[in-house]
C-alpha cells in the first residue's frame, strides 16, 4: 500500500478534538507518515470543508481545517474531464449514491487509487474499490 485516499469526513474528525473518532484520525495520519504511505484527497475534499464550514456558519475554522489539508497530504487530485466522465458513468450505476461520493470514487478511479478511508458507510456500496474506516489500516 503505497498510497491511500481519504474522504473528507477523516479531515473533519482529525480537525476536531471532541469527536469520539478524532484519535483514529490522528492514529491514521501518524501511521502514514511513520509507514511513508503517500495520503492524497481531491479538490472536493476542499470543497466539502468549506462547505460544511458555511453550513454550520464556522467559515473561519473551515478555512483553517482546509489549510492544515493542505499541508498533511502528499497528493490533491483535480476532477479534471477524464475524472468527470468516470464519475457520469458511475452516477447511472450507483443511482441511489450521493453524488459527492461519487465524485470521491471518480478521482480514485481517474487516479489508480484503490483503496478510500472514510467512516461514511454509504461508501461501501462501491465495488471497485476497498472502502475502510482508519482502524483497520491501523490494525
Amino acid at each position: 500500500m503505497s498510497s491511500l485516499y481519504l474522504d473528507t469526513n477523516i479531515f473533519i474528525y482529525l480537525a476536531d478534538k471532541n469527536s469520539p473518532y478524532h484519535k483514529s484520525c490522528q492514529a491514521l495520519i501518524n501511521y502514514c507518515q511513520d509507514k511513508k504511505i503517500l495520503i492524497a484527497t481531491s479538490t472536493e475534499t476542499i470543497q466539502e470543508i468549506i462547505h460544511y464550514a458555511k453550513n454550520t456558519k464556522q467559515l473561519k475554522v473551515g478555512l483553517k481545517v482546509a489549510k492544515k489539508v493542505l499541508e498533511l497530504i502528499d497528493q490533491l487530485y483535480s476532477i479534471d474531464e477524464n475524472t468527470i466522465k468516470i464519475y457520469l458513468e458511475k452516477v447511472e450505476l450507483y443511482k441511489n449514491a450521493k453524488s459527492r461520493d461519487i465524485i470521491h470514487l471518480g478521482v480514485c478511479l481517474r487516479n489508480k487509487l484503490d483503496t478510500i478511508i472514510t467512516y461514511d458507510k454509504e461508501f461501501k456500496s462501491f465495488k471497485e474499490i476497498k472502502v475502510l474506516p482508519p482502524q483497520e489500516i491501523l490494525d
